[in-house]
């Protein structure tokens, strides 16, 4: 009896014996099923990160890209540009240098025409006046007023004789400045213009302004008031609404959508422009080692604000 007892204790200290160990196998168990849900959630929330930043880099690299594009294609605009530009300069060059050949030309022609009229006729023996054999009382004398004529028509052929030679040899001289040509063109016209009126030129001297042929247009008559047929008090009566609608309008009214619409910026009225914006300067900044402490401060608001709306959309 005693025996039976005793085996019948020690097989109920080995029940408890295994019911402990089995205890702290599934104490042990939950532990370690416990630290490992854990640690499929802290890995599900990993993922779930890395896959937002992967959404986020997508985005990022895709507008990049489209940069990159926009770039191309203004860069594209901008070599097509400049390469028009080249030919139209090339197309002016040509053009200049035919024209500076053509004057040449001219000028050249010119001064060969000038040298063979100067060496085959005589201007002086040309444009002097012949003597004509008179008979005179012996006590009497020809007229001084005659000889001073004559002389003062020899001096002038002289004088523009010289010229002449003067100018064909600059011009010989100097053949480099063909624009010279042009300029003493246009002065000798001048002087022909101003000779007709008994004016001295001086090619070295500017003109005077008194003594050209601008001093004598008339000037154009000053507008008379015209007269308009009105009541007196009309003034004060448009002075007086003007004056209450401007208070009206500019004080005494209250803001409405239409005022408060003016005083949004461009990055509210035009969506993802800030965000765009600041990823340029990043990106700028970056490449010139300046802070982008602002920047990512700002993007993270940016986001924060982005995901808030998307949780507004979807309740």
């Amino acid at each position: 009896m005693d025996k039976s007892l005793a085996t019948t204790i020690e097989e109920i200290k080995l029940q408890e014996q295994n019911a402990e160990i089995k205890l702290k196998e599934n104490r042990d168990l939950e532990s370690t099923i416990a630290s490992l849900n854990k640690n499929i959630r802290e890995i599900v929330i990993q993922i779930e990160k890395s896959e937002k930043e992967q959404r986020e880099l997508t985005k990022r690299i895709n507008k990049l890209r489209s940069q990159q594009e926009l770039d191309k294609i203004r860069r594209d605009a901008l070599l097509a540009q400049i390469e028009a530009s080249r030919k139209e300069l090339e197309e002016l060059r040509r053009k200049s240098d035919e024209g500076i050949t053509t004057v040449w030309n001219i000028r050249s022609s010119l001064c060969n025409a000038v040298q063979m009229a100067s060496d085959n006729y005589d201007v002086m023996a040309l444009l002097m006046k012949p003597k004509s054999v008179v008979t005179l009382p012996k006590a009497k004398i020809l007229p001084v007023k005659e000889e001073s004529e004559f002389d003062r028509k020899l001096k002038e052929v002289t004088q523009r004789k010289q010229n002449a030679v003067k100018d064909r040899d600059r011009l010989l001289n100097e053949p480099e400045t063909g624009h010279e040509f042009v300029r003493s063109c246009f002065r000798r016209h001048n002087a022909r213009t101003f000779s007709s009126r008994n004016v001295e030129v001086n090619e070295n001297e500017p003109i005077k302004f008194s003594t050209s042929g601008a001093a004598a247009k008339k000037t154009i008559r000053p507008i008379k008031n015209i007269k308009i047929d009105m009541p007196w008090y009309q003034p004060y009566c448009v002075i007086g609404s003007v004056t209450i609608f401007l208070l009206y309008f500019c004080i005494l009214r209250e803001e409405n959508d239409v005022d408060l619409e003016f005083n949004k910026s461009l990055y509210e009225r035009i969506q993802g422009l800030e965000k765009t914006q600041l990823l340029l300067s990043y990106k700028h900044n970056k490449e010139h080692g300046k802070s982008v402490l602002e920047i990512e401060r700002r993007l993270k608001e940016i986001e924060e604000e982005e995901k808030m709306k998307e949780a507004n959309t979807v309740e």
